[in-house]
């Protein structure tokens, strides 16, 4: 059931206005609330449910559920927003930002490749937000060109289209070989208990690095399938882009590892491994998180500060006179008064 334009939803509160797209089990559609504003709606697709059995139904729709609260709790200016949730019948909707502008696929079509600066700079913003997004122990699964949107108007991209179906459920009705996709990782083509516990951040660092592949070469890389089955040769991407630094050569070939245990185990690696810089958004901002040294030096100071004023206050010191002068007026001086003044005898 494909919900028609002009439908209305939650009391009234949206009219759905065009379908955007089907991938898996999930239904994107473009609405409008009662103010005008366009929002995107994500719902499941009832009748690829109806092809489940009952318990792969209720165990897909309680994934959803699930996952649609953890993206409500990812809060980041790179991640889509999510507004609210409710449910239409039996079905849980998620409401979400609609982004204008286009995404990072459409847009190296026309210009080949972007130039590694750029494409760097789109590559540590979607990095910032998978970042916030582990900290929830959350994956995105489907980190590609497609799903990055930059904004209009802007130099910002922002993560959409996070995969809420993949991970609860085997698709049925899907082959292994239409499923295979250039930015999925090898772990990601299995619902097995193994490669289950082989799924982390560093699933989403392969798909990263697979999407910064093509916006440096314009050219899709091998795919893990083939790479694995077929012994393929992933082609390092300087060779189809000579004007790539070999830093991030390097990097991109260490993070498209087939094996989950040899890439970089977490999203801020790989971008330490690209040259960016991680200050802002990574642990060693905080004290305890500090060098030994330098949270040693930082007590020292505090601790010293401490027994300065200590010090003062036993002394009757006033520490702050030079910071607060005194502006009270001075004290006046007495005229002496003839009554005061010594007698002349």
């Amino acid at each position: 059931m494909i919900w028609a334009s002009g439908q209305k939803l939650h009391s009234n509160s949206y009219e759905i206005k065009k379908l955007l797209g089907q991938d898996d089990f999930v239904i994107s559609y473009l609405a409008e609330m009662q103010d005008g504003k366009n929002v995107m709606i994500k719902t499941l697709d009832a009748n690829l449910l109806n092809l489940l059995s009952h318990d792969e139904s209720d165990r897909l729709k309680s994934g959803f559920a699930d996952e649609s609260r953890k993206l409500a709790i990812c809060k980041h200016p790179n991640i889509v927003k999510v507004f609210e949730t409710f449910y239409e019948g039996d079905l849980l909707c998620m409401v979400t930002e609609y982004i204008p502008g286009n995404n990072l696929a459409n847009i190296i079509q026309p210009r080949g490749f972007l130039p590694e600066k750029e494409a760097v700079e789109y590559i540590q913003q979607i990095g910032k937000a998978l970042i916030e997004v582990h900290k929830q122990e959350f994956l995105h699964r489907d980190v590609k060109p497609k799903n990055i949107i930059l904004r209009a108007g802007t130099h910002q991209v922002v993560l959409i289209n996070f995969d809420l179906a993949r991970k609860f459920v085997e698709n049925p009705v899907s082959s292994r070989g239409n499923l295979v996709d250039k930015f999925t990782p090898i772990e990601l083509y299995s619902n097995s208990a193994r490669q289950q516990r082989q799924r982390g951040p560093w699933t989403d660092v392969y798909s990263l690095a697979a999407t910064l592949y093509i916006l440096l070469t314009g050219q899709p890389p091998e795919n893990a399938i083939d790479r694995q089955d077929n012994n393929k040769r992933l082609i390092p991407p300087k060779e189809l882009n000579h004007e790539i630094s070999d830093r991030v050569n390097d990097a991109i070939l260490h993070a498209m590892e087939l094996q989950p245990d040899n890439r970089p185990q977490t999203v801020e690696d790989f971008l330490k491994e690209l040259g960016l810089k991680t200050t802002g958004f990574s642990l060693p901002q905080f004290l305890w998180a500090q060098p030994l040294w330098a949270r040693i030096l930082e007590i020292m100071g505090v601790l010293t500060l401490f027994a300065a004023l200590i010090s003062g206050i036993k002394d009757g010191t006033d520490l702050f006179k030079d910071w607060f002068p005194d502006k009270s007026p001075p004290p006046t001086q007495q005229t002496p008064s003839s009554s005061t003044q010594p007698q002349n005898r």
